[in-house]
């Protein structure tokens, strides 16, 4: 049975969030505060970082579903999403059987303008009571 979850929009993904995330992570890689260097590879803005964009897969399961623990999270990144976006997350669950398995979301992260940026698997622990 598959579930949808309802949309969370973040955002924007500020200069100010990069930088942040920048200090913390230790990924001071120019490419993702300076236009400029992004530009020399062909992007039109700095992309943010793609754990960020992990951090906030995270933050919309806990959203969506409080009672569950993300025990696994694997993601592919599609595109990139530049500083200053609004990014929407969605999803659905894939799996879920009832008897105490670990529940499996599908999600999605999409750019303002509709692009997907990453596609995600996020694997609840046993420990969730229920998923709708």
């Amino acid at each position: 049975m598959k579930h949808a979850l309802a949309p969370l929009t973040i955002g924007p993904i500020g200069p100010a969030d990069v930088e942040a995330f920048a200090r913390v992570s230790g990924d001071a890689n120019p490419l993702h505060v300076n236009t400029a260097i992004a530009r020399t590879i062909g992007l039109e803005a700095a992309p943010v970082h793609g754990m960020l964009l992990v951090a906030y897969l995270d933050e919309a399961v806990r959203h969506l579903l409080p009672q569950a623990v993300v025990s696994g999270l694997s993601t592919r990144f599609m595109a990139p999403v530049p500083v200053g976006t609004h990014i929407e997350i969605s999803g659905r669950v894939i799996k879920h059987d009832g008897k105490g398995e670990p529940a499996i979301l599908r999600l999605f992260v999409k750019t303002e303008t509709g692009v997907v940026a990453c596609i995600a698997e996020a694997t609840l622990s046993h420990a969730m009571e229920r998923v709708p």
